[in-house]
């Protein structure tokens, strides 16, 4: 499967392993087969020390990530191993739909990179984020925390929604970080396409985490300047626990 000896010709040196010493008819045997698979697992080990990038074709999808062509070998990528533009955003984790998302990247060419081989078991994990990381390395140079940037709420979770902005970099805003007071979910403030103004509060490789609420003076800094113990005050009841 390897197709190092596909085109063997009479008179070629070549590299084979020695499967018996001595069969039944007094020959010694050996296995192109053999000798061919540990030469694949030979150049993954290769890769993952220099760090080199290659494409690899998307053969399957399930719920932990996706299987791909690499070779003659069966490699694995997964989800937390897939770049931010790729990654499944879906709420609640639904493992169905997360299966549907991963789908659609079957037949498919990606940027990976050797994350992990460990050729006695047969294992093979694959990175597509750390090639993100490193194209990206450059971009994210340029900023830093406590920049405000300028983007566009491209999706919405119940954990937070996430900003593109830059050259096609996008950051998380925790559902924490939008407003001061409390909200059920980020849907409660934003919608999806709505132009907003963060400040970037962390940068973690691929992952950016920004704050809308912190470009907004902080309402308890002046709290005690605005009500008294004992005084009486009207308000909207917004959440019941």
């Amino acid at each position: 499967e390897s197709k190092e000896f596909s085109d063997v010709k009479v008179g070629d040196e070549v590299e084979a392993t020695v499967v018996d010493e001595e069969n039944e008819y007094g020959e010694m045997e050996l296995s192109f087969r053999v000798a061919g698979h540990k030469m694949v697992w030979d150049r993954m080990g290769e890769l993952k020390k220099s760090g080199a990038t290659m494409s690899a074709k998307v053969m399957q999808a399930n719920k932990g990530g996706l299987m791909l062509q690499v070779d003659a070998l069966s490699g694995f990528l997964p989800v937390s191993q897939l770049n931010p533009e790729h990654y499944p955003r879906v709420p609640g984790g639904d493992k169905s739909r997360i299966l549907e998302h991963l789908r659609q990247f079957i037949g498919q060419e990606l940027k990976v990179r050797v994350f992990d081989v460990v050729p006695d078991e047969e294992k093979l994990i694959l990175s597509e984020k750390i090639v993100w990381e490193e194209e990206q390395k450059n971009i994210l140079d340029s900023f830093k925390v406590g920049d405000s940037v300028e983007g566009v709420i491209s999706a919405l979770t119940p954990f937070g929604a996430f900003m593109k902005f830059g050259d096609g970099l996008e950051g998380l805003i925790h559902i924490s970080e939008i407003v001061w007071q409390r909200i059920e979910h980020p849907k409660d403030i934003l919608n999806m396409g709505d132009k907003v103004k963060a400040q970037i509060i962390d940068l973690n490789k691929s992952k950016i985490y920004l704050s809308l609420k912190r470009l907004i003076d902080d309402p308890w800094k002046n709290v005690k300047d605005r009500y008294k113990v004992a005084q009486v005050v009207e308000g909207t009841i917004h959440k019941v626990e």
